[in-house]
């Protein structure tokens, strides 16, 4: 939960040398302090050990290339 706005948001990288650390919100992805945050669910509890986050955070373009580009060939096309 990112604070003072109560939004929910997961984490999507871990604090750097700063203590900043990179949040995924409704639409958007955010850096932010980690004192603004504070845990509601460990990913144990989220995630099955096999999950593919790639659900999450790509975009619906980047995992439908990646599925063609393992099935065969495409010319030309970058997954970024």
């Amino acid at each position: 939960m990112i604070y003072p706005d109560k939004k929910i948001g997961i984490v999507c990288e871990p604090a750097n040398e700063k203590g900043i650390l990179r949040v995924q919100l409704p639409g958007k992805k955010i850096w932010i302090n980690h004192k603004r945050v504070k845990l509601q669910v460990a990913a144990q509890e989220l995630y099955p050990e096999d999950y593919d986050f790639s659900i999450i955070f790509d975009t619906v373009e980047n995992r439908k290339l990646r599925h063609q580009m393992e099935r065969k060939f495409v010319d030309g096309e970058i997954v970024t």
